[in-house]
């Protein structure tokens, strides 16, 4: 587990921080557990707010990950309760982050185990696709499915995403499930190579 801290929050690209360092971007619905995944890859001290209430995260967060590389928290997609231009704001935050920067190592898609992918899900990997981008989705809050209930969701998520099974982790930030070994392969696999 690498010391992490909190570099600064942007909204567009002249407020990012420099681009000295490779970057890993999360990014899924809100409520997916995007923040809580990312403090308990860092723990044990939490460096990403997390809310109860979708669509808390509305800036793009910058972290850096000990002396190696840098996860941003984008906002979530999804926010059913922000009006039309908030959604519009969100939308371009994400789309000019993932065109115009350069140090983007990344993509991990975190999505709640509970649902199924969906056209939002499609936009993102057609944006990684777009700039040739390396991708995982990890699959949170598997802690709240009984085992047959899991396998059920595992193929659904399969069947609909169109994606082999190694494109997806499955983890429980409550039950410390998982997360380990994906902060291991993020940084063994991605990260460790450049």
């Amino acid at each position: 587990m690498q010391k992490a801290k909190f570099v600064k929050s942007a909204v567009w690209p002249k407020d990012y921080p420099d681009g000295g360092r490779p970057e890993i971007a999360l990014v899924g619905r809100s409520n997916a557990g995007k923040s809580s995944l990312l403090n308990a890859m860092v723990g044990p001290v939490k460096i990403a707010k997390t809310s109860a209430t979708p669509g808390k995260t509305r800036l793009i967060n910058f972290f850096d990950i000990g002396e190696h590389y840098r996860c941003v928290d984008l906002p979530g997609y999804g926010w059913a309760a922000r009006n039309e231009t908030e959604r519009t704001m969100w939308n371009d935050m994400i789309t000019q982050y993932f065109t115009i920067r350069e140090n983007l190592l990344g993509i991990i898609l975190v999505c709640d185990v509970r649902r199924e992918w969906t056209e939002d899900e499609d936009m993102i990997l057609d944006l990684a696709r777009q700039r040739d981008t390396r991708m995982r989705c990890v699959l949170t809050k598997i802690d709240k499915l009984s085992r047959a209930e899991m396998q059920t969701q595992k193929a659904l998520w399969l069947k609909t995403s169109g994606q082999p099974e190694e494109f997806f982790k499955y983890v429980s930030v409550l039950k410390k499930t998982g997360v380990k070994e994906f902060e291991d392969y993020v940084f063994k696999n991605w990260v460790k190579e450049i």
